[in-house]
């Protein structure tokens, strides 16, 4: 089925071409010059705004879910036809909250955006199902770094619903912080997914005892780690604001392996993995102090790989 998987990609990017289309067509132009015309227009451009984001967005997180996979089954196939199908409402959807903003129509936008996530999530898990094995344990990661999201992310779309209840123009603004909110929770999770998969079967166990805090602490570890590698070697600039940023936009999409320089690059990046997880597992237990020397063996081997890379650039 890896023709006919092909052939889907090209239909779901034509049809999310299609909605952002007909939502820019849908918007009213002004044919009197008028301030109340001009900001009515305003409005209208602004919920198109967010509307396109969220589109937008749901075509990224389903690019880089068909990325992960070659072929397909039946089920991914019917699955993304719902998912589809409920996307398509958002042109809809858009141009009933831009003409009469009321808490009805405010409210049957953040409706549809819990079927759009829904159906979305149903697709996504059907990927991982064929990706890994019944009984791979990177299933059981998949649902442990989501699962870790779905209490966080009912109890914000229930709070936006009740604002849209009692507030419904302020809930709109709200509805911006969904494309964003999804845009870095998929690169995030993304990287959590590659970064478990680098584990050894007994470290990915430990990993699923994880609590969803713990998990966090772990990424940001191997993240610092990350960046200290790229760093090195160079002067590092300060951390204000525009830094971060500059260094998210710069962030490659394919989930980043550590930095290596001879050898396979895989097999290096997954060696620092599994490094890093030891240090971690122990400084878990008790603050075991063997942490300590498995931390120093990291940067130690981190700095020789950067030592070799100076003698071959010279």
């Amino acid at each position: 089925m890896k023709k006919l998987k092909s052939r889907l990609d090209a239909y779901s990017d034509a049809v999310i071409a299609i909605i952002m289309t007909i939502m820019v067509l849908d918007l009213t132009p002004v044919l009197k010059d008028s301030w109340p015309a001009y900001l009515s227009l305003a409005k209208e451009v602004g919920i198109y705004g967010i509307s396109f984001a969220l589109v937008a967005n749901m075509w990224y997180q389903h690019a880089t879910a068909f990325e992960e996979i070659e072929d397909m089954t039946y089920r991914i196939m019917v699955y993304d036809f719902p998912f589809l199908a409920v996307l398509s409402l958002t042109p809809l959807a858009t141009n009933m909250m831009a003409s009469n903003t009321t808490r009805t129509t405010v409210m049957a936008y953040g409706i549809l955006n819990l079927l759009l996530s829904f159906t979305f999530r149903l697709l996504a898990k059907a990927i991982v199902h064929f990706q890994y094995t019944d009984k791979s344990q990177m299933r059981q990661v998949y649902g442990k770094i989501y699962g870790a999201q779905n209490p966080l992310f009912m109890i914000w779309t229930a709070v936006l619903l009740v604002i849209a209840w009692f507030w419904p123009f302020i809930a709109v603004w709200f509805y911006l912080s969904y494309p964003v909110r999804d845009l870095l929770f998929t690169g995030s999770t993304r990287q959590q997914m590659h970064d478990a998969e680098q584990l050894t079967p007994d470290q990915r166990s430990e990993y699923l005892h994880l609590t969803p805090e713990q998990m966090r602490k772990f990424q940001r570890q191997v993240q610092r780690s990350r960046q200290q590698q790229v760093r090195q070697g160079k002067k590092a600039a300060p951390q204000d604001w525009t830094n971060i940023l500059q260094q998210w936009l710069d962030t490659k999409v394919t989930p980043a392996p550590d930095t290596a320089v001879n050898g396979d690059a895989r097999d290096v990046g997954r060696q620092l993995t599994q490094d890093q997880w030891r240090a971690f597992a122990m400084a878990q237990r008790q603050n075991d102090p063997r942490a300590k020397e498995v931390k120093q063996r990291l940067q130690a081997f981190t700095k020789q790989q950067h030592d070799q890379n100076k003698k071959d650039d010279q």
